[in-house]
């Protein structure tokens, strides 16, 4: 079932029993207030036995009573927070059953993948709201008087305390500079009542005994490295904190690529939900993101394990595949819509259901074989195979001599500059030398075999370039800038190339159904025309490649 979504941007106080709600008519675009009869809301919150959600920072939970009753995903966002909703019968839940409904669960598989969440903790707010309405007379923000009982329900406390919360409503101004004088407005009214910022923006921390999330996160840690030294074992992988120590060009080669493959693990488990929910572009960037994650560690395999990696990789590309599917697809359908509106056919001509629907059909059918993907064990483990590798680096010797970056990034690109060099060479010997004729089979992928190489050359100039691993500077995003106008050469060659084989399909199937194909031919030949141009493009890039690399 699809859910609702609302950026939610808050603030929150702790506030003694004796103190008095505020005014605020003496604040500036406050025009009135209206006070809202008491509420009680009962809300379990939920998490894995190893509290995945928590070192995530998001927030699973039920919620009966008040105007949002329902099921509420919380998660960070730029400003605030993100809550998703559905209601309460989502998926025919049980109101008394523990259990969290699939629905609920979609958009934190990444996270929780196939373990089992169970009550965290169960809170109980008497809530008074006052709505604080602005000159329009609209309700700008709601001011949130909460008497709250909480249990924690694995540790067997129970806690209460009373808190404040100001919450923007759609009627608050537009501009993000606009909402915080309005907050830092109410805010003065708040606190002259004796109010103090609160360190938690979450009841679950305090329910939990915290002052924040943060030290709910800290404590879950040291527990895990308590647990861990007891036992022998290494931390679980979502246990270990993000390396904090800036990275230099002379810091280990291991520690800066180790670093730039958590970026791109979490880089995909934050596209996973929008490639479930079929975003736009969302598949296609999460196939990118897995084509990254192998390029640098095939790059930088020499630093780590060897079967460590090749296994990664194995399920990297059986990833990939499944999401390229979609991908080409998806290419197909825009490729084919773009042309058949330069050449003026209209959307109802059989080449237009035949190519773009057809595509787009096509689309949803890979899509669906995606999800069954994004739903597997074998994901569910390349996720925790990931995490294990990133948090317990199994380093080589190469690795544990902890050479500079700088030294290693230099010879990794090196070594993948000859290799696309050896490979562009392949593909002129194969009659691929871009003179702009017809590539055979064996050009054609000689062709390719170029450009996946020009595509790892790339990404391994990236990983020590950009992000939190910029460590090496601007000859490297030359490098990686170059080398993406080879690949994109090659790459708009080889689109071409497959765009005509899929024209030569449909126009064999649309001859044998009586249509009419002209159409076919003139896109088949605007097709073979962009794909010898963007292949004589290919020995100028890569000259300029050459001459960027001359600098390293």
């Amino acid at each position: 079932m699809k859910h609702t979504s609302q950026v939610e941007i808050e603030r929150k106080y702790d506030v003694d029993e004796n103190s008095l709600v505020p005014t605020f008519t003496s604040v500036d675009g406050i025009e009135s207030v209206s006070v809202d009869d008491a509420v009680q809301l009962e809300a379990v919150y939920y998490d894995t036995e190893t509290l995945d959600l928590l070192r995530k920072r998001h927030i699973v939970r039920r919620r009966e009573g008040g105007g949002d009753e329902g099921w509420h995903i919380k998660r960070p966002a730029g400003e605030g927070r993100t809550e998703l909703h559905w209601p309460l019968d989502v998926d025919a839940a049980d109101a008394s059953s523990d259990s969290v409904p699939d629905s609920v669960l979609e958009p934190v598989r990444a996270i929780v993948r196939d373990r089992i969440l169970t009550p965290l903790a169960r809170i109980s707010t008497r809530r008074t709201a006052t709505h604080l309405i602005g000159a329009g007379g609209e309700a700008v923000a709601e001011f949130a008087d909460d008497q709250v009982t909480a249990s924690d329900v694995r540790g067997g406390a129970v806690r209460a305390w009373r808190e404040w919360e100001v919450e923007l409503l759609p009627g608050a101004p537009d501009s993000e500079e606009e909402r915080t004088a309005l907050l830092d407005a109410i805010e003065v009214a708040v606190l002259a009542e004796a109010a103090t910022v609160s360190s938690s923006p979450a009841k679950i921390a305090r329910a939990l005994g915290h002052d924040s999330l943060s030290d709910a996160l800290k404590d879950a840690v040291e527990s895990d490295a308590i647990e861990a030294q007891r036992t022998s074992v290494s931390l679980s992988p979502s246990a270990r904190p993000a390396p904090t120590s800036e990275l230099t060009s002379k810091s280990p080669a291991a520690d800066v690529i180790v670093e730039a493959l958590r970026e791109l693990v979490d880089q995909l488990e934050q596209l996973d939900p929008q490639a479930r929910a079929d975003q736009p572009d969302s598949v296609h960037q999460m196939r990118s993101v897995v084509r990254r994650l192998r390029s640098v560690l095939a790059a930088y395999r020499r630093l780590f394990d060897d079967e460590r990696v090749a296994s990664l990789r194995d399920q990297l590309r059986t990833l990939g595949g499944v999401l390229g599917t979609a991908r080409d697809a998806e290419v197909r359908a825009q490729l084919a819509d773009d042309e058949l509106s330069e050449l003026g056919h209209r959307t109802s001509d059989a080449s237009h259901r035949r190519l773009v629907e057809g595509s787009l059909e096509d689309y949803r059918q890979a899509h669906a074989a995606a999800l069954r993907m994004l739903s597997s064990a074998a994901y569910y483990r390349l996720f925790d195979d990931l995490d294990d590798f990133v948090a317990n680096p199994p380093l080589s010797a190469l690795g544990e001599k902890r050479t500079s970056i700088k030294v290693v990034a230099a010879k990794v690109i090196a070594s993948e500059l000859a290799r696309l060099r050896k490979r562009a060479g392949a593909a002129a010997f194969a009659g691929a030398s871009g003179s702009g004729g017809d590539v055979d089979a064996r050009g054609d992928r000689a062709l390719h075999s170029a450009r996946k190489a020009a595509r790892r050359l790339r990404f391994a100039a990236d990983a020590v370039s950009k992000g939190g691993t910029a460590v090496l500077g601007k000859k490297y995003r030359h490098i990686s800038r170059e080398a993406e106008r080879v690949q994109d050469a090659l790459g708009d060659h080889r689109d071409s190339a497959l765009f005509v084989e899929h024209l030569l399909l449909n126009s064999n199937r649309a001859h044998a159904a009586g249509e009419d194909t002209f159409v076919y031919g003139a896109m088949t030949v605007r097709a073979q025309n962009r794909g010898a141009a963007a292949l004589d493009d290919s020995p100028k890039a890569l000259k300029r490649l050459d001459r960027r690399a001359e600098s390293l």
